[in-house]
């Protein structure tokens, strides 16, 4: 039988479609998948550099470093020496080889950058000043080109504070602690001190029930000093919505804060009760 002139272009346009759709088809998926190596590769080589640049911080350190461990150092404002360079460049030559190791080890996808293993560029890496500043960069390109020449050119970073060892200029406070409040204009020597806390009040257990704080609100037990022994006696604050049973309980004094007595000593003055003669000592 012949086969119907409307049919024969029907079966036409099926295959003019086919041929259309499945290398689109096709390529989508095979994009899909590079998508995926992308970030496989991306993962594998940030592990790797990270692992290079904290490794020869602590390891190798204090190589080619000009400053102390708590201050910073331009290293434009450095004059060049041949020896510094030396000691820089094989800092840096070391750190690019451990991360090459650990490109190896943890089995980077190479083969999806362009020139493999040659294609990473570790060109613009530094060890200068207090800092290892490892930076590579490999481009990955589209493997099928139906959708173009697309290739992906990739960034990326390690930076690694160098460990430049003990720096007696980091340790010159004694180590003196004091205590101070959120609003406070004095410090203190004493974390019990009475003075921490003026709002503190002391009333009788049968009292308490009858007592209103300064919003109006009544008072509740305590969850952490419920179970300690008053002695008769409860302490409430003016704008807790708790009583006590220890004066000394950490919900009392929860806005207390232990600072470095050299952090305050110029802008605050000493308490009264608990750092009495303070004064007297500084002058």
């Amino acid at each position: 039988m012949e086969i119907p002139f409307y049919a024969s272009f029907k079966k036409a346009s099926y295959t003019i479609e086919a041929a259309i759709i499945m290398p689109l088809f096709i390529s989508l998926m095979v994009f899909g998948m590079f998508i995926f190596r992308v970030l496989q590769v991306q993962s594998g080589i940030q592990q790797s550099i990270d692992f290079a640049s904290r490794t020869m911080a602590v390891t190798l350190g204090n190589v080619a470093n000009t400053g102390e461990s708590n201050e910073d150092v331009n290293p434009n404002e450095q004059d060049p020496s041949v020896s510094g360079e030396l000691s820089e460049g094989g800092l840096i030559a070391g750190t690019i080889a451990v991360a090459g190791v650990e490109v190896v080890k943890n089995k980077v996808p190479l083969e999806f950058i362009d020139g493999g293993a040659l294609g990473l560029n570790f060109l613009e890496s530094e060890a200068e000043g207090n800092y290892i500043d490892l930076k590579v960069s490999y481009t990955m390109t589209f493997p099928v080109g139906l959708l173009g020449d697309l290739s992906f050119d990739v960034n990326q970073r390690a930076r690694t504070r160098k460990w430049v060892g003990y720096d007696k200029a980091e340790y010159e406070s004694d180590g003196r602690y004091v205590y101070v409040t959120e609003h406070g204009a004095v410090y203190h020597v004493n974390y019990f001190c009475t003075y921490l806390n003026p709002s503190v009040h002391r009333v009788p257990k049968a009292e308490v029930k009858d007592k209103r704080n300064k919003s109006g609100g009544i008072y509740y037990e305590c969850h952490r000093c419920k179970n300690k022994d008053g002695n008769g006696f409860l302490y409430i604050t003016d704008y807790g919505t708790s009583y006590h049973n220890d004066v000394n309980c950490t919900e009392i004094k929860h806005n207390i804060k232990k600072v470095l007595y050299e952090e305050v000593k110029d802008t605050m003055a000493p308490c009264s009760k608990c750092s009495a003669g303070e004064a007297h000592d500084e002058e």
